[in-house]
């Protein structure tokens, strides 16, 4: 991601002091690289339109948060990333909830393969779904929460330790041991799947 450091910074401040030019430009210089990632990632148009605005307004509503941010670009990627996922879900229950016809609720695929291709990859997509969730279903409860707490609700190893009760230590221990059941069951997949 190739972007202009200065330019962030400079319109990131703005943003943070309340700018709303700042969230304008702030806007359009993640605007292209947010596409292409949450592109590679659904491959669904207006799914990742939403999720951009979704960011860029919750950004304008914790803009007071903002100043003390010092990587902003992993920064807004990760809000980003959990934006996109509750996103999809929203609408996943809401396609479900209105009943809609399989047209209606299939991903709008931006892609020239084949149908079959499309068909063989959603399926590989479904398969390693169940697979992720198979590994999730080995962590131990505190694993699942600090799992989520961490990469679903973006907060700090402090933040996590504060509401969990636990010694940062023991916050980042029992993550590392998650992601590492995870790895684990994931990679022998994968070697199946390369066999």
């Amino acid at each position: 991601m190739d972007y202009n450091h200065h330019g962030i910074i400079k319109n990131w401040k703005l943003l943070a002091e309340g700018e709303k030019q700042g969230l304008y430009e702030c806007f359009s210089l993640f605007y292209d690289d947010l596409y292409r990632f949450g592109m590679s990632l659904y491959r669904n148009i207006e799914l990742i339109k939403e999720s951009i605005q979704n960011l860029f307004i919750e950004l304008w509503s914790i803009r007071h948060k903002l100043g003390d941010v010092d990587n902003i670009q992993q920064y807004v990627f990760t809000i980003y990333k959990r934006i996109i996922y509750k996103t999809n879900q929203k609408n996943l229950c809401k396609d479900a909830s209105n009943e809609l016809n399989l047209e209606e609720v299939a991903p709008k695929y931006v892609s020239t393969d084949s149908y079959e291709a499309i068909l063989i990859a959603s399926q590989e997509d479904e398969h390693l779904k169940m697979r992720l969730l198979n590994a999730i279903s080995k962590l131990t409860p505190r694993q699942k929460e600090i799992v989520q707490m961490r990469f679903y609700d973006c907060m700090s190893f402090k933040d996590i330790a504060h509401k969990t009760q636990l010694r940062e230590r023991t916050v980042y221990n029992t993550l590392h041991n998650a992601v590492n059941v995870l790895r684990e069951i994931l990679i022998s997949f994968l070697m199946f799947l390369l066999c």
